[in-house]
């Protein structure tokens, strides 16, 4: 019982810090632009930017889910990995989705297995 009411304060920190970062970072793509992008002198897509804004908006909606103890939390804060993946950054997208799944998995997976034996 205490690892798990520990776990889960550990993730609700990481979930707290993930939604800021997430946020922040879609105030600064939408206002001061894509960075390695518009430093080249490359053309950036608008569509591209709001649909990288959209994923990343959904990902900070799945870390304040994850504070509220809601399982799809998981899911919606594993989209950045996704995003990552489809890059072509597979090491990246790997070790975050790793570490999503043990930080914010964890715990559900503990509180459900106590529920479990429990019945």
């Amino acid at each position: 019982m205490r690892l798990t009411k520990f776990l889960f304060g550990l993730s609700d920190l990481c979930a707290w810090m993930l939604m800021t970062v997430a946020v922040l970072g879609v105030v600064a793509l939408l206002f001061i632009g894509p960075g390695p992008d518009g430093v080249q002198g490359a053309p950036v897509s608008s569509t591209r930017t709001m649909l990288q804004s959209a994923l990343w908006l959904l990902a900070a909606l799945g870390a304040y889910l994850l504070t509220r103890r809601q399982p799809l939390g998981v899911l919606l804060a594993l989209l950045p990995a996704v995003l990552a993946a489809a890059q072509g950054q597979i090491v990246a997208a790997t070790i975050y989705a790793a570490l999503v799944l043990v930080v914010f998995g964890t715990p559900l997976l503990l509180v459900w297995l106590e529920v479990r034996r429990n019945r």
